[in-house]
């Protein structure tokens, strides 16, 4: 598999997500609503015979919403934390079509704050496990 391409293709379906600000990289700066694929924690070769399938592992994808002191971002960074909706991670990742990989599962979500310009924004970890070939 090719990481960029993945990285592209999942960035590309979160655009899908109605007003969130998308980068298929880590940002230099980022304005909420934002979405952002970060780099997996790992590739894994060879999981099948020869050169047919390759794993990434651990691919981040990151929702940072509002402040977290904020009812109104707890309210918007639950529909994306929710299982199905047109604004969950999970569903609008599951459900995409790509061409570079061939399997993706959403596999967790995990909360956080986290400062930027000096102000707490309440977001959410999402990690990916994706499936696809291998090169010859």
């Amino acid at each position: 598999m090719d990481l960029n391409a993945v990285m592209d293709e999942l960035g590309a379906r979160l655009n899908t997500i109605s007003g969130l600000r998308v980068s298929d990289f880590p940002p230099p700066t980022v304005t909420p609503p934002a979405g952002i694929v970060s780099y997996p924690d790992r590739v894994e070769f060879d999981a099948t015979y020869g050169r047919g399938v390759d794993v990434i592992l651990d691919l981040p994808i990151v929702i940072v919403e509002g402040k977290a002191t904020d009812r109104g971002a707890r309210d918007r960074i639950s529909a994306y934390a929710a299982g199905s909706g047109t604004r969950s991670v999970k569903q609008v990742i599951e459900s995409g079509t790509y061409t570079s990989f061939d399997e993706v599962r959403v596999k967790s979500a995990e909360f956080d704050v986290i400062t930027i310009a000096g102000i707490d924004y309440i977001s959410v970890l999402f990690r990916l496990d994706i499936g696809g070939p291998g090169s010859a």
